[in-house]
């Protein structure tokens, strides 16, 4: 047999049963004391309706106001040990358990808000797992692409130096041919002189993409950049993308020398063309201008990129320069053009800024202060 625990409020209610049990036998003594004549019967009538009317009254008494939100207590208390936070207690006395239940209904508020908290910080911690681990996904995915470009690039200044060698003897030969022709034989000159033309033309473009693409020690030097911006237009100009690309250039004359490293900011040229040709779908109007600036310390000049594609979203505007970060489609760009122009700018003094409007465009500013080289 499993003896049941006996609670407070039961232990209270024995004791309170046995008081009046003890107050009733000596009021029944103290009645018979004081009124000898009286027989038994009377004095056990008396005895008996006095405890049974005090404990019944007493026992509902306490019933109501201990018993019953003592019970209502205990039952809450499993609940919330059992994590059930929903069972609310409707105890409106002011009195201490009134008090108390109203700190268990705010310690189950505080639970649910808690539980609630933590849900919403689980969600958001899976949320950023996923979001991180898509990035790295990304991020692996662009330096596998990398890779693939810079083997490319090697394989391409390789095809590049292969090619130098003939197109030399191709130029070299319709020169010796072009003397041996008679003066009068206009037709066949003409012709050897497109062939020397086109040929030259093919050298240039070798040419420009060895200097490009080879990788040589960063070697400053006072450098004319409006004829690097004339050398990187033609070396772009002769390529099927920019066929249908109006370029408008706009060069501040007698702009200062300025100390830098030709290749590298040849190349950040070369990343803001190609991605303005892109932008534009390799049909549009690109303006190039050269200016020099007050800048923060000192005279710098200022070079402009501007496009006539669709423009920058103004939510991914600040992070166009972020490494990885591109709006093209999988397989057409690895998102380091920017962020690789950025570092070569910063690197150089410099600071390179966008700005962009829907529909108008967008416009990148390079600033390179005007320093002479060590040495110079």
């Amino acid at each position: 047999m499993v003896m049941r625990k006996m609670t407070l409020a039961n232990k209270l209610l024995l004791a309170i049963v046995s008081i009046i049990l003890l107050v009733g036998l000596v009021l029944a003594s103290f009645f018979v004391f004081r009124h000898p004549e009286a027989g038994m019967d009377e004095f056990a009538v008396f005895a008996v309706f006095f405890v049974f009317a005090v404990s019944a009254l007493s026992y509902f008494v306490f019933a109501r106001l201990i018993t019953k939100p003592l019970s209502l207590l205990n039952r809450s208390m499993d609940s919330l040990s059992q994590g059930d936070t929903d069972l609310r207690l409707d105890l409106h006395s002011r009195d201490e358990m009134g008090m108390l239940a109203e700190s268990l209904n705010v310690i189950a508020r505080e639970l649910i808000q808690y539980r609630d908290d933590m849900e919403q910080c689980a969600k958001s911690l899976e949320e950023e797992v996923r979001k991180k681990t898509s990035e790295i996904i990304k991020a692996q995915e662009h330096l596998i692409n990398a890779e693939k470009l810079a083997s490319l690039g090697r394989m391409a200044a390789g095809v590049a130096h292969e090619l130098n060698s003939p197109l030399t003897g191709i130029v070299t030969f319709s020169h010796l041919l072009m003397r041996r022709l008679p003066p009068e034989n206009i037709q066949d000159r003409d012709e050897l002189k497109v062939i020397i033309d086109q040929a030259e033309r093919c050298s240039r473009i070798v040419k420009g993409l060895l200097g490009f693409s080879r990788k040589t020690a960063s070697e400053s030097s006072m450098v004319n950049i409006n004829t690097l911006i004339q050398n990187t237009l033609a070396l772009v100009k002769n390529q099927s993308r920019f066929y249908n690309v109006h370029f408008h250039v706009d060069l501040e004359r007698n702009l200062p020398e300025i100390c830098v490293d030709p290749n590298q900011i040849q190349q950040v040229f070369l990343n803001l063309m190609i991605n303005a040709v892109d932008a534009m779908e390799e049909r549009g109007d690109i303006s190039i201008v050269s200016r020099s600036v007050e800048g923060a310390e000192g005279k710098m000049a200022e070079l402009e990129f501007a496009d006539s594609g669709p423009g920058i979203p103004e939510e991914i505007l600040g992070r166009v320069f972020e490494p990885f970060f591109t709006t093209k489609p999988p397989g057409k760009g690895t998102g380091l053009g920017l962020s690789v122009s950025y570092g070569i700018i910063k690197k150089h003094g410099g600071e390179i800024t966008v700005r962009s409007r829907k529909d108008k465009g967008a416009s990148f500013f390079i600033r390179l202060p005007f320093r002479v080289c060590r040495g110079e």
